[in-house]
């Protein structure tokens, strides 16, 4: 009985880990709305395989995992991860549908692209100016899910989105 208490235990301080994360979101903004206001955003993610995103998350796309559930077991069949500020959960064939789109901001497109090529990334389309003023990419998970990460436009850009930019902006 006590090593059940034990998981318990760790299993509550997992989730607490990512509800402090929450909470600390509600204490830090008050954009004037009080507490009706929206203070973060963590997208959920269908996944066939949980241990497969995660891996694919935190080796190839620069992830951290945060904490994985049901923390006793093997099989995980939910989890949170993040990557600076941005938090996403990863929910094993429930909670949503396959595959959708999550925009990411960045300080360099083309550094990532750099990253994300040397780790094996499906990157669907490379960098590009596009014509209102960002310079993005599409990369696509396990899953079909499509993270499209924007940044400021390249120096020797002139705002002018090359061959094929204008695809992300009427899929999206």
């Amino acid at each position: 009985m006590r090593g059940h208490s034990i998981v318990a235990a760790a299993v509550v301080a997992g989730i607490a880990v990512g509800v402090s994360s929450i909470a600390d979101a509600h204490e830090e903004h008050d954009n004037g709305h009080g507490p009706t206001a929206f203070t973060a955003m963590m997208p959920i993610l269908n996944v066939a395989s949980v241990e497969a995103s995660l891996e694919h998350y935190t080796t190839v796309l620069g992830f951290n995992k945060d904490w994985d559930w049901p923390a006793e077991e093997e099989d995980k069949t939910f989890a949170s991860i993040s990557n600076g500020e941005v938090h996403v959960f990863l929910s094993e064939n429930s909670q949503g549908a396959r595959p959708v789109w999550i925009y990411y901001n960045v300080g360099d497109v083309d550094k990532l692209h750099e990253e994300y090529v040397a780790a094996g990334a499906v990157v669907t389309q490379e960098p590009i100016d596009q014509p209102w003023g960002a310079r993005e990419m599409l990369v696509e998970d396990l899953d079909g899910h499509v993270l499209r990460i924007g940044g400021p436009p390249s120096e020797e850009g002139d705002g002018e989105s090359e061959e094929g930019g204008d695809e992300a902006k009427e899929d999206g």
